[in-house]
Parts: structure tokens; sequence; C-alpha cells
């Protein structure tokens, strides 16, 4: 396994055997709602997740139509997403990954959700609009040129 992610309480853990496809920052409202912060840093892979320990632990939560959310039943730990949209796409909370392999995140998705009070201002691409992957321009900074 190259990739391994694991639940809070580590009765779960999973495998990925390929590599990661990428990283990104989700701020739609399911996202924020699920895990009450600001916005989900998401790592895609492209290959389904192979159980390491722990299967009987592993639930699932339907939250739409689309969606399946698998989490630790003993936990809550969400600790992977699959959507019927994107078949192909496995969808695992940076925070779930247990060691860091250099990824860092590549953009900014579903911004039109984003909570009001959040600034983006680390400079990575934004997009959002009606698929949330839209590429949008961020609006200016305040103040004129040479203020």
């Amino acid at each position: 396994m190259r990739t391994l992610a694991r639940c809070y309480c580590h009765a779960l853990e999973i495998g990925f055997d390929r590599s990661p496809r990428r990283t990104i920052h989700c701020h739609c409202g399911q996202c924020r709602s699920q895990s009450g912060a600001t916005f989900t840093t998401w790592v895609s892979f492209s290959d389904p997740p192979q159980p390491r320990t722990g299967a009987q632990a592993l639930g699932v939560f339907a939250p739409t139509a689309n969606t399946m959310r698998h989490f630790c039943k003993i936990c809550g730990s969400h600790l992977y997403t699959t959507d019927a949209r994107d078949p192909g796409i496995v969808g695992v909370p940076f925070g779930a990954i247990v060691e860091s392999t250099g990824l860092v995140p590549t953009g900014h998705y579903f911004v039109d959700d984003k909570a009001p009070w959040h600034v983006i201002s680390d400079g990575l691409p934004q997009f959002g609009g009606r698929s949330g992957f839209e590429p949008i321009v961020p609006a200016p900074a305040h103040g004129r040129k040479g203020d």
C-alpha cells in the first residue's frame, strides 16, 4: 500500500495502491456541515480503498442520492467518500492520511458556498459557479495601487 488512512480510534485502516491524484480544499456546505470546519481538505484517489484492519467497523451514510460517506462505527471518524457522479474517484479527508507524503492542496473549490466570514488569501486557484469547479477570479484587494 502506498497511502494509508486511519480513523481516530485506530480501529479501521484503509490503503490505496496508487498515488493520490490531487489534493483540494472544498468549501461546499455539505463538507462544512460534515466536518464542522471552515472547509475540508480532500485527497483523491482513482483506485478503490483496500481494507487493512477493522472492516467490520466500517459504516456507510448516504447524505444525498449521489454521495456515500464511509465512517468508523466506533469513533465516528469520516474515512472516505464516493460519489456516483464521479465513480472513478475516492475522496479521503486529508486529516485521515497517516503519513503526509508531501501532498499540498492545489486549489479551493465550491468557493461560492464558502463560509461568508472566511477570507481565502493563500493565492491558490479558486473555483465555484454552479458545478463548484468553474474557474473564478478572486475579488481585487481593498485599496488602490500605491495606497
